[in-house]
C-alpha cells in the first residue's frame, strides 16, 4: 500500500475522533429534524453576511445537528510543595522586577501600535446580530489522528501568515500533490449549512463591522473556527449552548470553521449586558434529607463580555432558610466565559422537593448579576447527584450515586452514610463509567439498588468522557475518593465496571490502581486505543525521535499493564453480533488473560449487539461475580506484579515504588516475591533505575536477603524507616540513599499532560509586539476554551502582569510566548537549560535558530518539590502559531518534556518535529534523552 493511500485511509478511520466526527446528540422531543439542502454555485465570489438592522428576525439556526450514527467510540496525580530548595522562584524579586530592554521595546512598540488603531478607528456601532448564510468550503485536507503534530495545509497557511479569503473557484494546493477548489454554499431556509460531504473540511465566511469590539460567537457542528487567525474552540458534540465572545475588527472579519458534524450554523450577536452570571452547563448537586447541614458546591458560568478584566469579585450564595456565603473569583479575564465554583451553606432542615439558591456576582459593593437556580431534595435513599472541588483546576464535577438498599427486596430504604461513630464497614461499592454519549444520571437509571454495595457513577468530566484515560480517569478516582468522605465503604469490597467507552475505562481504571479493587467488569469493552480507535502512532523502524514519541504514548498501552490485574477478578461480557465494538476484541482480552490469570470469566451473548437493555450492565451473572470476591491485602502482599509506563500515574503497588526509569515512560514491569526461608525478596526487574521497599514490607525489623535479574545477593540488615531505596548500577542492584525531592519521580514526573493538573494556571504574554501579544492571549484562551469543551474544565486564564504582581505559587502554570514575549519566563525558567526567544531556541549548548520554530518545554516549578510548569510558544510569529492547535487534550496523544517543531510540520506532521526527548532525573540536560532530527543551525 503507498504511503498516500495509508495517510487517506487513516484521514477517514480517524477523523471520527474525539472532537472532530462525532454522533450528535439526539433531537429533542418533538423537535423537527433541520434540512440538509445545499446550494454549491461554483466561480461565484464569497458574499458578505447581512447584519440585520435592529429589530430584525432572521433565523439563528440554534438547532442542534441530527444524529448522522457515527459514533464518539468508533475512534474513539503527596507531600509538599515547599521543600525549600534554596532557589526561590527562579530569581530575587528585584532581578525579576526588572525589566529587560526586551520588555521596554515591546511595551513601547505595543503603545505605538495601540496608538495608531485608536486614531484610525472611526466611532461605529457594533450590528447586533450577523446571521452567516454564504460560505465558501472545502472539503476534508488534513490528517489528524493522535499524532503530536497532525497535518492540515489550512493550518499550516494559518500559521505562515499566507491565509487569505478565498473565493469560489479558487485551487487550494493540498501539499500531497493535490488540488482541490473551493465551492460556493448557501444555508437553508433554517439557517443550516449542509456539511455531510465536506466533514473534516472547512467552511469560511466573512463579514464587514462598521466597528470593533465584542460579539458572541454562537456556532455548532465545528471542531474549532478561527476569527481573523486568531483560534477559538468550537461545539463538535453540536451541544449549541457554547457560545464564545469573540473580538471583531472594524471593516473586514474572516471565520474560518473546521468542519466535525454534517450541519453547521453560525451566528454573531451583540451581548445583552457586559457581565453576566448564566446557568448554561451549571453543575449542582442534590439536597439530601437527613444529612447534616453544611458547605456544599456549585458552579456557574460568568461571562465578561468587556474589553477590560475584572478583579476581586465574589459570587453570594445563599440557599432558602440558610446563611449566606460569598466565594472569591479574584480575576476574570477580558472577553472570557468561566465556570466558577460557588460554596453554599445547606440549613438544618429541608422543606419541599425543591430549593431555591440565589446567587449574586459582586464587586465592592457593586451588584454585577444576578441568577436563581433550583436544587432538587431527596430522600437518603434516592438517587443523587454530589459535587466536589478538583484538584485539577478547582472546577466543580459532578457524580451520581444510588445508595446501597436495606431490604433484600431491593428496593433503596436507608442510606448507609458515614457517621462519626467508630464501626466496621460491611458496604461495598461498585464504580460505574458510563459510555460516550450518556450522561451519569441516564446510565446510574439502568442499575437496581444492591444490599451489598452502593453504585457511584463518575461525570468523567462529560457526556463524552476523554476515553475514560487522563483527566477522565482522575475525575474517576476523585469521585470514589469523594464518596468514601461521605459513606460507610468496605474498602476490600470496591468494584470498577463500564460500557463500551466505560467498559475501556473499567479496565484502565482497574490497572491504574492495582491495590484499589476487588474485580472489574466490562461490557462491549476495547481493550486500548492500539486494538481500537486508530490514530496511535507506529512506526515499522522507529527511529530514536519516533521511540520518543511512541513511549509518551504508552500510558495508553492498557494491554501492556493487564498484568496489574493478577490479585483482581475480571469479568468480560460482550453481544457476538456487536456491530460497533466487536465481539472479537474481549476474546483479545481474555486471551491475554489465560496465559496466567486464574479468577476471570468471559460471557458472550448470543445474538446480542452493544446493548442488550440494562441487563447488559446489571445481569445477575455479572453482579454475582463482583459480590463473590474481596480484596485480600495479606495475600497479595506477598507478591508485587507490577507493570507502568508513567510513574506520575502509577508507580507503587504494595510496597514496593518504582522511582526511576531507564527509559522514560517506556513499560517498566517488576515481579517480586516474599520468600520466608531464608528470608529474602526475589525476582525481576525489567526498565527498573530506582525502586523503594517499604518498611511494612516485614512486621519486624529484622536482617533478609535481595535477588534481584539474577545477580548476586544483597544483604539488608534493617530497612530504614523511610524505606530502602535501591538502585541498578552496571547491572547490580546497591543500596542508595533517598533521592532528593526535586529530582524527577512519582510525585514529579512530566510530561505535557501532568502540568494540566494542581489547579493549572494559563499565562498569557504582554510585553511582545501586538501580533504576538494577541496570539499568546488567544492560545492561552483556545486551550482554556477547548479544556472547558472536552473536559468541562474552568482554568484561570492570567495575564503576565497580574501573575508577576501576585505570584501565585502553589500551582502549575502554563505560560504561551517567549522570554521577549512574556514576564512569566524571567519568574519561571530563568535557570532552565532551555532558552527561547526571537530568532532563537537553544537546549543548554545546542542552538536552533530561525523565527519559526515552534516548541513546548516541561519544566520543575523552582522553590517547590510538586509543581510543574510548561512554556507554549515559538521563536516568532509563525512559530507561535504552528503550537496553535496541539492535541494535548485528546488522550493518546504523545507529548514528552520537550518537543520542538519546524516550519514544515503542519504539512508533514513527525517529519517536521525537530527535537523530542525527556530531562534527566535531576531535571537536566546532562543525563537527558533527547533526540534531534537534524543538526544544529
Amino acid at each position: 500500500m503507498s504511503l498516500e493511500r495509508f495517510r487517506w485511509l487513516i484521514a477517514c478511520a480517524v477523523l471520527a475522533m474525539a472532537g472532530y466526527f462525532v454522533a450528535a446528540p439526539k433531537l429533542a422531543q418533538g423537535q423537527e429534524p433541520p434540512a440538509t439542502e445545499e446550494s454549491a454555485d461554483e466561480g461565484e465570489s464569497a458574499p458578505k453576511q447581512e447584519t440585520p438592522e435592529e429589530g430584525s428576525s432572521e433565523e439563528s439556526g440554534d438547532e442542534k445537528s441530527e444524529d448522522e450514527g457515527s459514533e464518539e467510540s468508533a475512534t474513539p496525580e503527596d507531600d509538599d510543595e515547599s521543600d525549600a530548595e534554596s532557589d526561590s522562584e527562579e530569581q530575587d524579586d528585584s532581578e525579576d522586577s526588572a525589566k529587560t530592554p526586551a520588555d521596554e521595546e515591546g511595551e513601547d512598540e505595543t503603545a505605538k501600535e495601540e496608538d495608531a488603531d485608536a486614531e484610525n478607528e472611526e466611532v461605529g456601532e457594533l450590528p447586533k446580530e450577523v446571521v452567516f448564510k454564504e460560505f465558501v468550503t472545502i472539503p476534508l485536507v488534513g490528517i489528524y489522528g493522535r499524532a503530536s503534530v497532525h497535518i492540515d495545509p489550512i493550518d499550516a497557511a494559518m500559521a505562515s501568515g499566507k491565509f487569505a479569503m478565498p473565493k469560489a473557484g479558487d485551487k487550494f494546493d493540498t501539499g500531497a500533490g493535490r488540488e482541490v477548489a473551493w465551492r460556493a454554499a448557501k444555508v437553508n431556509d433554517e439557517g443550516v449549512l449542509s456539511t455531510r460531504s465536506i466533514r473534516g473540511g472547512y467552511a469560511v465566511a466573512s463579514f464587514d463591522s462598521p466597528a470593533a469590539g465584542i460579539l458572541l460567537l454562537e456556532a455548532t457542528g465545528h471542531a474549532m473556527a478561527y476569527v481573523n487567525g486568531l483560534p477559538y474552540a468550537g461545539d463538535p458534540y453540536a451541544y449549541g449552548n457554547y457560545a464564545l465572545p469573540v473580538r471583531v475588527e472594524k471593516g473586514e472579519n474572516v471565520l474560518v470553521f473546521h468542519v466535525a458534524q454534517s450541519e453547521l450554523t453560525a451566528r454573531l450577536v451583540k451581548p445583552s449586558a457586559e457581565v453576566l452570571l448564566s446557568a448554561d452547563r451549571a453543575v449542582v448537586p442534590s439536597l439530601v434529607r437527613g444529612e447534616k447541614a453544611g458547605e456544599r458546591w456549585a458552579s456557574v458560568t460568568v461571562a465578561n463580555y468587556s474589553e477590560k478584566p475584572l478583579a476581586k469579585l465574589a459570587i453570594e450564595a445563599e440557599l432558602e432558610g440558610g446563611e449566606s456565603l460569598s466565594t472569591p473569583v479574584e480575576w476574570l479575564d477580558a472577553a472570557t466565559v468561566r465556570s466558577c465554583p460557588v460554596e453554599f451553606k445547606v440549613p438544618d432542615e429541608l422543606k419541599g422537593d425543591v430549593a431555591k439558591l440565589a446567587l449574586r456576582l459582586v464587586q465592592d459593593d457593586k451588584v454585577l448579576g444576578e441568577l436563581e437556580l433550583e436544587l432538587e431534595a431527596v430522600d437518603a435513599s434516592a438517587l443523587q447527584t454530589r459535587t466536589f472541588v478538583s484538584r485539577v483546576d478547582r472546577s466543580v464535577q459532578p457524580y451520581v450515586v444510588l445508595p446501597a438498599a436495606k431490604e433484600a427486596s431491593g428496593e433503596a430504604t436507608h442510606l448507609v452514610a458515614k457517621s462519626d461513630e467508630e464501626e466496621d464497614a460491611t458496604i461495598g461499592a461498585i464504580v460505574a463509567l458510563h459510555t460516550d454519549g450518556m450522561t451519569p444520571r441516564d446510565f446510574a437509571a439502568q442499575y437496581k439498588a444492591k444490599t451489598w454495595a452502593h453504585l457511584i457513577v463518575p461525570g468523567g468530566r462529560g457526556e463524552f468522557p476523554l476515553d475514560w484515560e487522563e483527566w477522565s480517569r482522575m475525575d474517576a478516582q476523585e469521585a470514589l475518593s469523594d464518596a468514601e468522605d461521605h459513606f460507610e465503604i468496605d474498602a476490600d469490597r470496591i468494584y470498577v465496571t463500564g460500557h463500551g467507552m466505560g467498559g475501556h475505562g473499567a479496565l484502565v481504571l482497574a490497572t491504574s490502581l492495582p491495590d484499589r479493587f476487588a474485580a472489574v467488569a466490562t461490557a462491549a469493552a476495547w481493550p486500548s486505543l492500539w486494538t481500537y480507535g486508530g490514530g496511535m502512532p507506529e512506526y515499522d523502524k522507529p527511529t530514536k525521535l519516533e521511540s520518543i514519541l511512541i513511549r509518551a504514548a504508552r500510558p495508553s498501552d492498557t494491554v501492556a499493564q493487564l498484568v496489574n490485574l493478577a490479585s483482581v477478578g475480571v469479568y468480560l461480557t460482550h453481544g457476538v453480533d456487536d456491530e460497533q465494538i466487536p465481539a472479537k476484541l474481549s476474546r483479545q482480552i481474555a486471551e491475554q488473560l489465560a496465559a496466567w490469570h486464574n479468577d476471570f470469566a468471559l460471557y458472550l451473548k448470543p445474538e446480542a449487539g452493544n446493548w442488550w437493555g440494562a441487563e447488559t450492565v446489571d445481569s445477575d451473572e455479572l453482579m454475582q461475580f463482583l459480590s463473590a470476591r474481596r480484596r485480600n491485602p495479606e495475600v497479595a502482599a506477598k507478591r508485587v506484579r507490577l507493570a507502568t509506563s508513567d510513574l506520575g500515574t502509577l508507580a507503587t503497588s504494595q510496597w514496593l515504588t518504582i522511582g526511576a526509569q531507564n527509559e522514560q515512560f517506556a513499560i517498566s514491569e517488576v515481579d517480586l516475591e516474599i520468600k520466608e526461608s531464608p528470608l529474602s525478596i526475589v525476582g525481576t526487574t525489567k526498565n527498573v533505575k530506582r525502586m523503594r521497599i517499604d518498611r511494612s514490607v516485614f512486621d519486624e525489623a529484622k536482617p533478609f536477603v535481595i535477588r534481584l535479574d539474577g545477580g548476586p545477593s544483597v544483604v539488608v540488615p534493617r530497612i530504614p524507616s523511610s524505606g530502602l531505596w535501591l538502585e541498578k548500577v552496571n547491572k547490580q542492584w546497591v543500596q542508595r540513599p533517598t533521592p532528593p525531592r526535586s529530582d524527577k519521580g512519582p510525585h514529579r514526573y512530566g510530561g505535557m499532560k501532568a502540568v494540566f493538573d494542581h489547579d493549572v494556571l494559563l499565562v498569557y504574554g504582554t510585553v511582545g509586539n501586538k501580533e504576538e501579544n494577541a496570539w499568546s492571549r488567544a492560545k492561552a484562551h483556545f486551550d482554556a476554551q477547548t479544556f472547558a469543551y472536552r473536559a468541562s474544565g474552568a482554568i484561570e486564564v492570567l495575564s503576565d502582569t497580574e501573575f508577576v504582581e501576585n505570584l501565585p505559587r502553589d500551582r502549575n502554570v502554563v505560560f504561551y510566548g517567549s522570554v521577549d514575549t512574556n514576564k512569566a519566563w524571567a519568574k519561571l525558567m530563568s535557570s532552565s537549560p532551555v532558552q527561547a526567544g526571537r530568532g532563537r531556541f537553544r537546549v543548554d549548548t545546542r542552538p536552533e535558530t530561525g523565527d519559526d520554530l515552534g516548541y513546548v518545554v516541561v519544566r520543575p516549578r523552582t522553590g517547590t518539590t510538586r509543581y510543574l510548569v510548561a512554556a507554549v510558544g515559538g521563536t516568532g510569529i509563525e512559530g507561535m502559531r504552528l503550537t496553535n492547535r496541539l492535541r494535548y487534550f485528546w488522550a493518546g496523544t504523545p507529548y514528552p518534556d520537550l518537543l520542538l517543531i519546524g516550519p514544515d510540520a503542519l504539512n508533514s506532521g513527525d517529519g517536521g518535529i525537530r527535537a523530542a526527548g525527556y530531562f534527566g532525573d535531576d531535571w537536566n540536560v546532562d543525563n537527558a534523552e533527547m533526540a534531534w532530527r537534524d543538526l544544529a543551525l
